[in-house]
């Protein structure tokens, strides 16, 4: 990261800023930086960490469009544009910018990831399934992808969903044995053909340090047969 001499003053109060929790000073110094270089990518970039860190979802979208006509051809910058529509509510604007992300980086894992879950919230659940299937052969033990398929799997394909949660989860839990998210999911798929099964993975939420998925995993704990 290159930080240039003529806004050192402000980046550095900026990240002092930060360290005391001040984002709203933080992201002040920032721009009082752009003022002084006001097309510097470092400085726009930051903008929209700090905007994304702070809930700010359309200064971070600003950003994003900034950074894309400083450097329309980077491939990373259309994924922060992608990003920042999408947590924006502009789905028609984010689809095609995933779309073009994936063109140009095929193997990427985490686009498929959040262009399957732009296209959910869409509504356009057709290439959903295909999508995190994909992501899933691509890396079939991390945390993310096969606990996105698991969940898609359990609310939109009748009968045989659970089974197929079970299955695409099996190597995660291999692979990362303590995951709260995983032993969740696994919980949910095994509710009704194996109860017992299903409390021994919710009693796994309820020893980790996620509040909000131990309260889930708690109420989850009543739906569960005797």
């Amino acid at each position: 990261m290159m930080v240039k001499e003529s806004y050192r003053a402000q980046w550095d109060r900026s990240r002092a800023y930060l360290e005391t929790g001040d984002l709203g000073l933080a992201l002040q110094e920032l721009r009082d930086g752009l003022t002084l270089a006001p097309d510097d990518v470092v400085l726009w970039e930051e903008v929209f960490n700090l905007s994304l860190l702070g809930g700010l979802t359309q200064n971070a979208l600003a950003a994003a469009v900034r950074l894309r006509e400083l450097a329309p051809e980077n491939t990373d910058f259309i994924g922060l544009h992608a990003m920042a529509a999408l947590l924006a509510g502009k789905l028609t604007e984010a689809v095609p910018l995933f779309e073009e992300v994936l063109r140009r980086d095929p193997g990427s894992v985490e686009t498929r990831r959040q262009l399957a879950r732009a296209l959910d919230v869409a509504g356009q659940r057709g290439r959903v399934r295909t999508l995190l299937e994909e992501a899933v052969a691509l890396a079939p033990t991390e945390t993310g992808a096969p606990n996105d398929l698991a969940v898609h799997y359990l609310e939109h394909v009748p009968q045989e969903g659970p089974a197929l949660a079970v299955r695409v989860l099996g190597p995660v839990l291999e692979a990362h044995p303590a995951d709260p998210p995983t032993h969740f999911n696994l919980a949910l798929a095994l509710r009704l053909s194996d109860p017992a099964r299903a409390r021994y993975h919710v009693q796994k939420v309820l020893k980790g340090d996620d509040k909000d998925l131990r309260a889930q995993a708690q109420q989850l704990l009543t739906m569960i047969p005797a």
